[in-house]
């Protein structure tokens, strides 16, 4: 099942989409309306990369159940008990600050350095102040639930880093042993980079045992009351399995968890802007994903943010690498070539990365993603060029073809709409435009074209988090949120008025008037909508009147001119 869309996502792209539908309802329904209640106008006639696939290695398959005991065969040495104590190791490198706490052996935070939440501290990846009760990254889970209980909460030993804060590359060695039971897992911590490399190795009565390490539960600064930061929205699970993505949302496993009985290639707990993920090509013999409930809290509501848990399966001796960090495409890329697939731009996804690539490169340039965007749209808008000089043309024939247009509309204004003549209104008009060289559509083709560079840009803004906290010019600071004082907007539907008026009039006076509709439209929807999205369509309109400006100029024809009404003459 595919998720991982939340209700603030859906609804931002619902106003992209009706603003969408109501320009649409503009451009094609108008007319057929205005037809019915007055003079009718000319109708509208409407005359995949191949996937790579990768090997990977066959898991073994697991042997019979059998009835484990945690006792040692014969003739083996009885394991020593574990010594541990509960403490904090805290290792530091380039990118991250990371705690552990030596009971259970979890991961209890981590915190991203180079990217800062709203009140200018550093990213928290993790939930924090967790119930006891609650289970915590890496942590190991085990079938058996006393002994998953006796892990959880007993102290490992600890080898290779003290006490307090160490500096990276750095190893930790945990180890846990009780009647039976092994447990040994050691973690490489580079000097940067947000990937670590893990060893675990879980034994019991001496042969393999089957296991699970915990991703989540959740991401983010989460509670109870609060709810959680906008970094951290759309909450879910995904994992890598037979050549595809697989994404849950909150929602889709509130029902139940969900077991994946397949070898998987990695799986993650997702967000809108980081994730945590356990790659492990041909290692991960299943998965489980779920919701964990937070504990009931006297005096509190019943609703509380959704806590996603993944569950990567092992057995006996297993290697993998954790990525601890933000969807940024290139890092994504080199912690395993088929993480990418877990930022997710819908149905626009073979046009978003093109365009993020060109976007990053204009970037590298100009050291503003607000200027990059601005440079984008021109070539966006010079590769349209000779759309929109067709639509001039054809918008410029149609003008010229009114006076004929109202005159077939006048030999059959007295009839019926039911009178079967009326249809040859239509024919005798579409006649006209073929015999002329007209499309009835012509001056509507570059909105057609350009609506989906728009949802591209929209998914773009909304998913990457290159644009997250870039800032543009004065009072926008974050071209992934919206115009704090909807300047931006405001100027963009009036550059749409503008253009407006230099478009070479067509159509019947109050067809046209119902046209100026759609400047208040777009700058309503476009209100909340991020801002360097609103940039793109400013600058899209200001890049067209320009190249506007240029063929009228070299062709004087093409420009827009206004009749002035002939004055009534008294009869005397």
């Amino acid at each position: 099942m595919q998720g991982g869309q939340g209700p603030e996502q859906m609804d931002m792209e619902k106003r992209l989409l009706m603003a969408m539908l109501l320009s649409m309802a503009v451009l094609l329904l108008i007319p057929f309306l205005y037809q019915r209640l007055g003079p009718s106008p000319p109708p509208v006639v409407v005359e995949t990369a191949e996937e790579q696939e990768v090997e990977e290695r066959p898991v073994e398959p697991e042997p019979p159940q059998e009835s484990v005991s945690r006792d040692s065969p014969p003739g083996s040495e009885p394991l020593s008990p574990t010594q541990g104590q509960d403490r904090r190791i805290q290792v530091e490198n380039d990118d991250m600050v990371l705690t552990w706490s030596s009971t259970g052996a979890r991961l209890e935070s981590v915190q991203l350095k180079r990217y800062m939440d709203e009140s200018g501290e550093p990213v928290e990846l993790l939930v924090q102040d967790l119930a006891e009760s609650l289970p915590r990254s890496m942590q190991l889970r085990l079938d058996d639930e006393e002994l998953d209980l006796e892990l959880a909460t007993s102290p490992f030993e600890v080898a290779g880093a003290a006490a307090g804060r160490v500096q990276a590359p750095a190893r930790i060695e945990f180890s846990y042993r009780s009647q039976g039971l092994l447990v040994e897992e050691e973690i490489s911590i580079p000097e940067a980079g947000h990937m670590l490399e893990v060893r675990t190795r879980v034994e019991l009565g001496g042969r393999p045992a089957t296991y699970s390490v915990l991703l989540g539960p959740g991401l983010g600064e989460a509670d109870p009351e609060g709810g959680t930061s906008t970094d951290f929205w759309w909450p879910g699970v995904a994992y890598y399995a037979g050549g595809s993505v697989e994404k849950y949302a909150a929602s889709d496993l509130a029902e139940g968890a969900h077991r994946i009985e397949t070898a998987a290639r990695w799986v993650a707990v997702d967000s809108k802007y980081f994730t945590c993920v356990a790659i492990a090509p041909g290692e991960i013999r299943a998965a489980r994903l779920s919701v964990v409930p937070w504990p009931p809290v006297e005096g509190t509501e019943s609703d509380e943010p959704p806590l996603v848990l993944g569950e990567a399966e092992f057995r006996g001796t297993a290697r993998y690498t954790l990525f601890l960090g933000p969807k940024d495409q290139e890092e994504l890329v080199l912690a395993d070539p088929f993480l990418s697939g877990i930022v997710d731009y819908g149905w626009f996804d073979l046009l978003v990365r093109p365009l993020l690539y060109c976007l990053k490169l204009s970037y590298a340039y100009v050291g503003n993603y607000g200027v990059a965007i601005i440079i984008l749209t021109f070539l966006i808008n010079l590769a349209l060029f000779p759309l929109r000089y067709k639509q001039i043309v054809s918008m410029k024939k149609m003008a010229e073809l009114q006076p004929k247009v109202r005159s077939i509309q006048d030999r059959y204004k007295r009839m019926k709409r039911t009178d079967p003549r009326r249809q040859q209104m239509n024919a005798e008009m579409m006649g006209m435009y073929k015999k002329h060289g007209v499309n009835p559509l012509g001056g509507c083709l570059p909105l057609f074209i350009q609506m989906p560079f728009l949802f591209a840009f929209y998914r773009m803004l909304d998913s990457s988090i290159e644009l997250r906290a870039a800032p543009f010019v004065g009072w926008i600071q974050d071209l992934s949120r919206h115009d704090p004082y909807y300047i931006t907007p405001i100027v963009m539907g009036a550059s749409m008025v503008v253009q407006q008026k230099m478009t070479p009039a067509a159509g019947d006076p109050m067809q046209r008037r119902m046209m100026m509709l759609l400047p208040v439209v777009f700058t309503f929807f476009f209100l909340n909508l991020s801002s360097g999205l609103v940039v793109y369509f400013l600058f899209s309109n200001l890049f067209a009147m320009m190249f506007q400006v240029l063929m009228q100029r070299l062709k004087p024809e093409l420009a827009s001119k206004r009749k002035s009404r002939p004055k009534k003459t008294r009869k005397k």
